[in-house]
């Protein structure tokens, strides 16, 4: 499996915002400039190979994200974005200007793996990041609160969806992991993400991870945050939530 987190810089019409949000439209629009068999082909995917959101900054600007797990898709949507000047938003009823994808980070599932087992020690903590809406599924409601199962649930079914060498299959491993993997602080707020036809609510903000736990369990969890930038966190994460940044502390 390889690895790729890059970015678009957008430049949106006077007067427009960008808002997390806006990722489900942006989603239909990049559906239209790919191959209709590509586009048909990601549709029926369970899991799809990418996460893509719509990010603000006063330091960057407007920005289109993505984090890829196929390497096959991310030449092709480096290509699409390299020859395509604007974006229609038909939804929106304006084109919004794109500039030069920017690489932000590429890795293997291999780097990722010798960085987890083969270092001499992991950290215990990391601060993640939560950048658009995240939000679970269980019992068929949602669960817009910060649940360490559910996060480390999302990331290890992704893992193995898209993992082609190091395998993570014991059962019920997110279970188990779950009361090693401790919030030890937070800066969170609620958040909608509007869709179509109804609004989601998640959270988005700070949070602090402690990992307790025996040396194996904090390199799988080295292993799984590493991989969430990558990946994303939750549901609807190729519509635009979900998106995360993990920065490890020594």
């Amino acid at each position: 499996m390889n690895l790729y987190l890059f970015e678009v810089p957008l430049a949106f019409p006077e007067g427009v915002h960008a808002v997390s949000s806006m990722g489900s439209v942006f989603h239909g629009a990049l559906m239209e400039q790919l191959p209709a068999e590509v586009a048909a082909h990601l549709h029926t995917e369970e899991l799809r190979p990418y996460h893509q959101s719509i990010l603000f900054t006063r330091e960057r600007g407007a920005v289109w994200r993505f984090g890829v797990l196929d390497e096959g898709l991310f030449c092709l949507l480096w290509y699409v974005f390299s020859e395509l000047a604007a974006i229609e938003l038909r939804q929106k009823g304006f084109s919004v200007a794109l500039g030069e994808p920017r690489l932000l980070q590429e890795a293997t599932e291999e780097a990722l793996a010798d960085a987890a087992f083969e270092t001499d020690e992991v950290s215990r903590t990391v601060d993640c990041a939560f950048l658009t809406p995240t939000s679970f599924k269980r019992g068929g409601a949602y669960q817009m609160f910060p649940d360490a199962q559910l996060i480390l649930q999302s990331l290890l079914s992704r893992w193995r969806s898209f993992s082609e060498r190091v395998r993570l299959d014991e059962p019920d491993l997110a279970e188990r992991l779950a009361p090693a993997c401790r919030i030890s602080s937070y800066r969170l707020q609620s958040a909608p993400f509007s869709l179509e036809r109804h609004t989601i609510y998640g959270f988005r903000g700070q949070l602090r991870f402690y990992f307790a736990g025996n040396d194996m369990v904090r390199r799988i969890f080295r292993l799984l945050f590493s991989f969430a930038p990558f990946a994303g966190v939750g549901i609807k994460t190729a519509l635009g939530m979900g998106a995360v940044d993990v920065i490890w502390k020594e």
